[in-house]
């Protein structure tokens, strides 16, 4: 789930007016540029690419020590998330996502299944998820996307994040 909401909220920050990163990956001008380069793994080289500036903006938003967040995960779990083979060919979400690439309301409509929720969230700017120990669970991704579905609909950015142990949590 977390390789998917990834590549979502990559094309929705791309999409967004104003663009919350500056990069052009996540769309279909740039997935063909990619594939192009890289026929088998366009789609890693375009969430890495985009990835590293989502990176970037988070860690300003909300630091670098004792932070996770979406783009900035535990090296393990990143590597877990490298090894995925991507796109899927027998799964529905990649070709769905490419498909509402360049729309941002079919792209918010993708994320909203994936936060299982119509509620609202009022978090807005960095918003404490959890801790690393939670950091993977179903319930912490959903509520990650949650925030990212309520910022998106606010047109403001939000930075869910989690912290280390070491640093205090909830939950």
């Amino acid at each position: 789930m977390a390789l998917h909401l990834r590549a979502l909220v990559l094309a929705l920050g791309e999409s967004a007016d104003p663009a919350w990163w500056n990069t052009k990956f996540m769309n279909e001008a740039g997935l063909r540029f990619l594939e192009r380069l890289y026929p088998r793994t366009f789609f890693h080289a375009a969430i890495h690419a985009a990835g590293k500036a989502a990176a970037d903006v988070h860690d300003r938003a909300v630091g670098r020590i004792g932070i996770y967040h979406l783009f900035r995960l535990p090296e393990y779990l990143e590597t877990e998330i490298h090894q995925i083979l991507l796109p899927d060919p027998a799964g529905e979400f990649f070709p769905a996502l490419r498909n509402a690439l360049g729309q941002p309301e079919e792209l918010a409509k993708l994320l909203t299944l994936m936060c299982g929720c119509e509620g609202t969230n009022d978090a807005v700017g960095a918003k404490k998820i959890g801790t690393e120990r939670h950091l993977m669970t179903e319930a912490a991704m959903r509520e990650t996307a949650s925030v990212y579905r309520q910022a998106f609909a606010q047109k403001k950015p939000g930075f869910p994040y989690f912290t280390t142990e070491s640093v205090g949590g909830r939950c």
